[in-house]
């Protein structure tokens, strides 16, 4: 099992590539899972994953979508977000610090599923994909949050 990469590593602040190769995306979205539900816990979950923090320059994120239950999301982008809100946040790859930051409550993005087809989905409620998009941008939470301790 790969290790979480954490700061100063310099693939966390790089701009990942587009996935073309989905045969490679779902090794790649197999370990995502079984790294996650190896350090979730139930009190708590992990809300997602991208793939630059295994050490994986692609454009891979997945998400929790309830329980134990996790979709990958590939080559994702957000098209539309709406009812900004303050937020707390924490990273694995900052650990243990905590910032805020504005998020919303409605997002629309637009990904390849493993097959590589295009699909559209309206996440609602505080979602981890704004987050997991800027990982893959190369941008961290430490860069566009405030730390609060």
């Amino acid at each position: 099992m790969r290790e979480i990469i954490k700061e100063p590593d310099k693939l966390l602040r790089e701009k990942c590539e587009t996935v073309d190769n989905f045969d490679e995306a779902k090794q790649i979205v197999e370990e995502l899972l079984i790294i996650v539900k190896s350090v979730s816990k139930w009190w708590n979950r992990w809300l997602g994953f991208a793939a630059n923090q295994i050490g994986h320059s692609k454009r891979i994120i997945i998400l929790r979508k309830g329980g134990n239950k996790y979709q990958a999301f590939i080559n994702p982008i957000l098209t539309e977000k709406r009812f900004p809100f303050l937020y707390i946040e924490t990273c694995y790859s900052l650990n243990p610090k905590r910032y805020y930051l504005v998020r919303y409550l409605w997002s629309k993005i637009k990904y390849q599923d493993l097959e590589g087809d295009w699909q559209k989905e309206i996440l609602k409620g505080p979602s981890a994909v704004y987050q997991e998009v800027d990982h893959i941008e190369g941008i961290l939470l430490s860069e566009v949050g405030l730390r609060i301790f």
